[in-house]
């Protein structure tokens, strides 16, 4: 039987289509490959509708109808989302033992975030690393550690090194005070536990730290359980009678791809996830548990105080847990943390600017103005310059 060579070229083109779509999936070469795997997909069964016939023609239709839906709900996703394009320096976040992720060597990174489309720049910063792997710092070099545990928030996202929370307190004590910042883009409580219990920092803190502080708000509740896209590598803990326990990583194996594969997807990530996402009675009860568990362990550790400045959410945000903040915030207080309202609303009602647009993460003057509440509430004095002396 002669093959005619239309067909081998049309079988070619399958294979081709198919290859080019699973380098895609393993080495994401577009943003949204998945978009381009599931139009590759299309294109590849609508041509072997050309080749093939009975059944296998009718499962490659109902093959080929359903991919071009997914491209098109995919399509429509993209447009409504609207995510930002983030750039950043090769070597910004790896895996990491313990603690999960974190930078892979010290330098600087730079990171860049624009909006789709117009192009739009929202910040275009540098992160320094120092040789800790650590956001640098400016501050005494010896003394008792004030330490800064957190996520993206204490870490700075796009702001620069000086506009960082703990370099504006360190800055406003005249930099008297030794100052560390532990923060990372994605870190949560549980973090800030497994980073106490396993020593994981005392080498950096050392043996008679000062003060911990810990800036939280109820939206942390999502990473202590896990419903966060980037998740997986995090260390995870379970509620555990009327404690808690440690449970490994958040994802691992076939449930790691599974959770990698839907967050790369933009309908899942727009019209699924935020109802998966919802918070649940357990997952506030586990979050307080943690961030208790992490005050307590400070203190009969290290013999240190942890100052909480809390950031209040909508009411909406926690309707259906049974919690409210000031649930939240007595929970913290009875565990021995000193909590402070750290949400600055008469301060946004004035006008002021305190997040970045279009971003969300605080501004260097929200960042001043915390830095001076947590000086005050750690009864912190700060002598004049010696020449005003």
């Amino acid at each position: 039987m002669t093959i005619k060579p239309s067909y081998v070229l049309r079988l070619g083109l399958i294979i081709l289509i198919i290859a080019v779509a699973t380098r895609g999936e393993l080495h994401h070469f577009i943003r949204d490959f998945r978009l381009f795997t599931f139009c590759s997909l299309a294109a590849a069964a609508i041509v072997g509708l050309t080749l093939a016939r009975g059944r296998i023609r009718d499962l490659l239709l109902i093959v080929a109808t359903i991919m071009v839906g997914l491209s098109l709900v995919e399509t429509a996703a993209i447009f409504l989302e609207r995510r930002p394009l983030i750039t950043m320096t090769e070597g910004w976040s790896v895996p990491r033992p313990i603690i999960g992720w974190g930078p892979a060597h010290a330098g600087v990174f730079h990171a860049k975030r624009t909006m789709p489309w117009s192009g739009e720049v929202i910040y275009d910063v540098d992160y320094t690393i120092d040789d800790h792997l650590l956001r640098e710092t400016h501050s005494a070099a010896t003394g008792p550690a004030i330490v800064f545990f957190g996520d993206s928030y204490t870490f700075g996202d796009g702001l620069n090194d000086p506009d960082t929370l703990p370099q504006q307190f360190a800055t406003l004590t005249r930099q008297q005070q030794r100052v560390l910042n532990l923060g990372f883009t994605g870190y949560g409580p549980q973090q800030f536990l497994r980073g106490v219990e396993t020593g994981y920092y005392d080498e950096i803190i050392g043996e008679k730290p000062r003060l911990f502080l810990f800036l939280t708000a109820a939206w942390h509740a999502q990473r202590t359980t896990c419903k966060v896209s980037w998740a997986p590598h995090s260390p995870h803990y379970r509620l555990e009678g009327d404690g808690i326990a440690f449970a490994g990583r958040c994802q691992e194996g076939n449930a790691m791809l599974w959770h990698e594969f839907l967050y790369n997807t933009a309908t899942y990530r727009y019209f699924l996830a935020p109802y998966f996402e919802r918070l649940t009675h357990d997952d506030v009860e586990l979050y307080i548990r943690v961030v208790s568990e992490a005050i307590r362990k400070a203190k009969t550790k290290y013999g240190v105080e942890t100052i909480i400045p809390y950031l209040r959410v909508p009411e909406a945000y926690l309707a259906g847990t049974g919690f409210t903040d000031d649930d939240i915030i007595k929970r913290l207080e009875a565990s021995g943390a000193k909590v402070i309202d750290a949400s600055l609303a008469s301060v946004q009602e004035r006008g002021l600017v305190l997040n970045i647009p279009n971003d969300g993460h605080p501004t260097a003057l929200a960042n001043r103005l915390r830095a001076g509440q947590l000086i005050q509430a750690a009864g912190i004095e700060v002598a004049a310059p010696a020449e005003a002396k």
